[in-house]
């Protein structure tokens, strides 16, 4: 098992970005405006205040409670009654813009843009505004142009740099992604999305030193970032530190014990620490979370595998492939645990499925063939492999082992060409089918033999060992 999640900026890689950021920033500076306003106000004592300056503190109140407090929606309505006073005013009518951005409402957030054009024709953030327009509105050409207009006038603008940077991790293009959040943390050093953009994009680079420093940063800086600590786990469990990288995890965990990938990983941290039952609690909750993720099927089967639990082994072996059906290591799995059971017609259906996910593995073939073997069904395999054998070096192993399969044609010579072989896995593979004809030949002896020469090669880089390991363990058995 492997660690193999990259947390993103978001699931969907575009989530989360620049946008939200900003119309934060742009809330909590307008909170602050309007905090002044009433303070202000308060220290007016002249007679002369009118009922409008009234309205206009009480509208100021209502909008700072609501944007704390409330929704959206609520805020949005409060605006349909502001006062003529901030009718021009740029700062109320760019947070009226952003907030109808979030509403969807794109048709009148670029009507509000456009004044913005009006009122201040050179301030920057208008174009950021426009820019939320267009992602909205999934215009991507739009909003990259945008962007670098941003750019042009503002190199170091801390939000639209993350924003291109997030598309070239979405692109992976991790250095140029790694250099825009560069550029965005020169203006903001403690910008959160920049400091994790820099970090994940310095891991995805294999810069795993720059990618730790960063994530210690991010969580120096928010310690309730729960990405942050999640990949400083995973960053521990790349140096095998697996203690660490569980107390890492259990932290992002207890700030968001909903995320999906966080539960993955922490059964992996655990496994490694071979605290299996644990482990499959761990890939169990992560089930819970969302079952149509098939990573934690992955793990959870292994384990059950592992552990001689075929059964349930085998339930999460045909969940994977049921939410992904190009997943062809499940079918393989499946095939193999079949096999184990004696049930040929399950394990060929598995193997042909596997190998019209890959073409490029000749195990699978070669297994489907054997269970026609095992049932047999000789016309049925010749009809087979006639196929697997087109196009084929007829100057290879492979194509002797194959042949083999097909017409049973001088197993000795196909058994000095398999041990010519030079690569071991190869070697291993091809080994076993010739141990497993002979085996369903009915020559237990040269079958012990074949099988034992895959034993002493000791690489295991293919599932053929496993099954000469059960092979073994059967023909001493006298099965």
């Amino acid at each position: 098992m492997s660690c193999h999640l990259s947390y993103s900026l978001a699931n969907d890689g575009d989530k989360i970005n620049y946008l939200e950021t900003y119309m934060f920033k742009r809330i909590l500076s307008l909170m602050i405006f309007v905090t002044l306003i009433f303070i202000t106000s308060c220290k007016t004592t002249e007679v002369t205040q009118s009922k409008k300056q009234e309205f206009t503190v009480d509208f100021a109140q209502k909008l700072q409670d609501v944007l704390q407090n409330g929704t959206i929606e609520e805020a949005l309505a409060l605006f349909e009654t502001m006062p003529e006073k901030y009718q021009n005013d740029y700062s109320m009518n760019l947070l009226h813009a952003s907030l109808l951005v979030s509403a969807r409402n794109l048709e009148k957030a670029t009507e509000i843009a456009n004044k913005l054009d009006v009122i201040d024709p050179e301030n920057i953030d208008t174009l950021v505004v426009k820019s939320m327009i267009a992602k909205a509105s999934g215009d991507k050409k739009a909003k990259s142009e945008i962007l670098k207009q941003i750019i042009a006038k503002d190199p170091t603008n801390a939000d639209a740099n993350v924003e291109l940077a997030n598309e070239q991790m979405l692109r992976k293009n991790y250095k140029l992604a790694n250099t825009y959040y560069g550029k965005s943390l020169q203006s903001d050093p403690n910008h959160e999305q920049a400091l994790f953009g820099y970090g994940q994009s310095a891991y995805y680079n294999d810069d795993l030193k720059t990618s730790k420093a960063t994530f210690e940063k991010l969580v120096e800086v928010n310690p309730n970032n729960a990405l942050g600590w999640a990949y400083l786990g995973k960053l521990a469990g790349e140096d095998e530190n697996y203690a660490v990288a569980t107390k890492h995890i259990e932290k992002a965990i207890s700030l968001d014990s909903n995320y999906y990938d966080f539960w993955v990983d922490y059964g992996q941290y655990l496994y490694y620490q071979g605290k299996f039952a644990d482990a499959e609690k761990a890939w169990t909750k992560a089930i819970s979370i969302d079952d149509q993720n098939f990573y934690a099927y992955i793990y959870r089967a292994a384990l059950y595998d592992e552990n001689g639990r075929f059964a349930e082994a085998l339930a999460d072996y045909k969940k994977i492939v049921e939410v992904k059906p190009e997943y062809y290591y499940a079918y393989e799995s499946i095939g193999m645990l079949a096999w184990h059971e004696k049930k040929y017609t399950e394990a060929r259906n598995a193997f042909l499925q596997a190998y019209k996910y890959n073409k490029d593995n000749i195990s699978y073939p070669m297994m489907v063939s054997a269970t026609y073997l095992k049932e047999k069904k000789e016309t049925e395999n010749r009809k087979f492999l006639v196929n697997v054998l087109k196009n084929r070096d007829i100057k290879t192993a492979t194509y002797s082992v194959i042949r083999l399969y097909y017409d049973g044609v001088n197993p000795s010579a196909v058994a000095t060409r398999v041990k010519n072989e030079q690569n071991l896995n190869s070697r291993g593979k091809l080994l076993y089918y010739l141990a497993l004809y002979h085996e369903i030949r009915g020559d237990d002896q040269n079958a012990k033999k074949y099988y034992n020469d895959i034993i002493k090669l000791q690489a295991p880089m293919f599932f053929e060992y496993r099954l000469a390991e059960w092979a073994l363990q059967d023909l001493e058995k006298g099965l």
